[in-house]
């Protein structure tokens, strides 16, 4: 489970100091989840530790941690953990969404990564999807930004996806409340939730997460693919790991400022030895709290390995049929 270091009852000036650390979830700061009885002072104790947060920080974090770890009533709670769930973005497919803890969650960065035909733009057309969702069928109900920098999203598709996800949500419709929301929801109101912007250079893109950091009403913000304006534009490799750090810090400060779902999509090289790996270097990896890595399998069959984060090197298959991100028949 992704928990955001948010949620934790800190101030403000000891989260942004965190956050300005590239540490959004309690997972960074410890590998044990608090809701697991294996928790204990002496692992919060020794992971502080090696972060090298000032004194006055790491004490106010030990003091939120430590007091709480046996506290029934604190993040180990089922109330806790249900609303984190209940927060994450979903992708219809229940074998991904278990490889993925529950969805992808707000004030996190997951990087897709794999080559053109393995699913990354239709996974993302997906979740743009799947942001629209009313809250009260456990939806976001968010607006969603799509930065395209191949040239890649087809509306023809999202429109397709949302007329599956609406009839899916008239046949799960049980309460009065329920159909009456769902009667009332249309194809064109979903897709009016979300936005595309295509960025045809790194220095639009460099502008458009400036500007949405400062004022961001998106629930989610899709990248697709990041890579593409930083594998042939560069003769100076310095340059463009400069300019990649600087990236990855705007992207961090989006996510916790806003609290914003952000999914990025990467693409694969080969490497010296002939294995196939993300693009944009070892730096960059670090970027996303999560990567997964997606292939397709045959036929309308995918799959998607998490490469880090939490389950890493676990596997699971998902299907992308006609109505979008399924489960595989079983």
């Amino acid at each position: 489970m992704a928990l955001p270091i948010t949620s934790l009852p800190l101030p403000k000036a000891t989260t942004k100091h965190l956050a300005a650390q590239n540490i959004t979830f309690l997972s960074d700061v410890v590998q044990t989840l608090p809701w697991l009885d294996s928790y204990s002072q002496k692992d919060v104790v020794s992971q502080l530790e090696e972060l090298n947060l000032p004194q006055s920080h790491e004490k106010l974090l030990l003091d939120v941690l430590t007091t709480n770890i046996n506290d029934p009533s604190f993040l180990s709670s089922k109330d806790v953990k249900e609303s984190v769930l209940k927060s994450s973005l979903i992708t219809f497919s229940s074998h991904l969404d278990a490889l993925l803890c529950g969805g992808i969650f707000p004030g996190e960065i997951i990087e897709f990564v794999g080559e053109p035909g393995s699913g990354t733009t239709q996974l993302c057309s997906q979740l743009a999807v799947d942001c629209t969702i009313p809250k009260i069928f456990g939806g976001r109900n968010c607006k969603t930004l799509i930065v395209d920098c191949n040239g890649d999203t087809c509306e023809a598709r999202l429109n397709q996806m949302a007329d599956a996800t609406l009839s899916h949500l008239k046949l799960i419709a049980s309460s009065s409340e329920e159909r009456d929301v769902v009667s009332r929801l249309t194809v064109k109101e979903m897709l009016s939730s979300i936005s595309t912007m295509r960025c045809t250079d790194y220095s639009q893109l460099l502008a458009l997460i400036n500007n949405i950091s400062e004022e961001c009403n998106y629930g989610a913000v899709i990248v697709d693919a990041l890579a593409t304006h930083f594998r042939h534009e560069f003769d100076d490799m310095r340059q463009r790991t400069n300019i990649l750090a600087e990236l990855s810090n705007k992207l961090h400060r989006l996510c916790i400022r806003h609290n914003v779902t952000l999914v990025i999509v990467n693409q694969v090289r080969m490497d010296g030895e002939g294995n196939v790996q993300p693009c944009l270097g070892e730096s960059w990896s670090h970027t996303a709290h999560r990567r997964v890595f997606l292939r397709k399998v045959a036929g309308d069959v995918y799959s998607a390995t998490v490469m880090k984060g939490e389950k890493s090197g676990e596997t699971a298959n998902f299907r992308i049929s006609s109505r979008g991100i399924r489960d595989c028949p079983s």
